[in-house]
């Protein structure tokens, strides 16, 4: 995997990482927030305006798939 690759994962992983705590918290706590309200809407902002996370996916889909085309990951 190359560092383009790499570094594109991590920002994905950084953005859904803290949307998930959120949302476990919410789960654990059987009550829905203000908390869990205002990250669910800044998700649904983040997708509506092409939002960076929407741009590294389709970023790093393209990457993955020319990386298995060119034989350069491997099973």
């Amino acid at each position: 995997m190359n560092e383009y690759l790499k570094n594109h994962l991590a920002r994905i992983h950084d953005s859904l990482y803290l949307s998930l705590i959120t949302i476990d918290q919410a789960l654990s706590k059987e009550q829905a927030t203000i908390e869990l309200a205002h990250e669910l809407s800044r998700l649904l902002t983040q997708m509506d305006r092409g939002s960076r996370l929407k741009q590294d996916l389709k970023e790093t889909e393209a990457e993955a798939y020319r990386q298995v085309e060119e034989g350069v990951t491997h099973d």
